[in-house]
């Protein structure tokens, strides 16, 4: 896990291997700390470099984020820490924010 904790943190980019019917691709986690820390399961997005159509709940990752793409927030999975595979990097506050937004588009909030 990241930064020396032993849960996955809000905002950080995982490569997650769902079995062979899905593959290993990057998600980013949106859960909050708390959730992550006391349970064994983690909300997350995925985040894909196919074409998609212009929604509120399709995010346009920042260049300075450290993968490429888009972060699908109406696409949420769990993902259990066995999933987890590798620790990409932490996505910009800003798209943090923006993708906060496109979970509130998604889930009518």
């Amino acid at each position: 896990m990241s930064s020396g904790n032993s849960y996955p943190l809000r905002g950080r980019i995982y490569m997650a291997d769902l079995g062979e019917e899905y593959g290993e691709k990057p998600y980013v986690i949106v859960s909050n700390n708390a959730r992550n820390r006391a349970l064994a399961t983690y909300l997350a997005v995925r985040i894909t470099t196919s074409s998609k159509p212009p929604l509120p709940s399709i995010i346009e990752l920042a260049p300075e984020d450290p993968v490429v793409g888009r972060a699908l927030c109406d696409d949420i999975v769990i993902l259990f820490a066995e999933d987890l595979r590798r620790d990409l990097g932490g996505m910009s506050l800003q798209t943090m924010m923006r993708i906060s937004q496109g979970l509130r588009h998604a889930l009518a909030l």
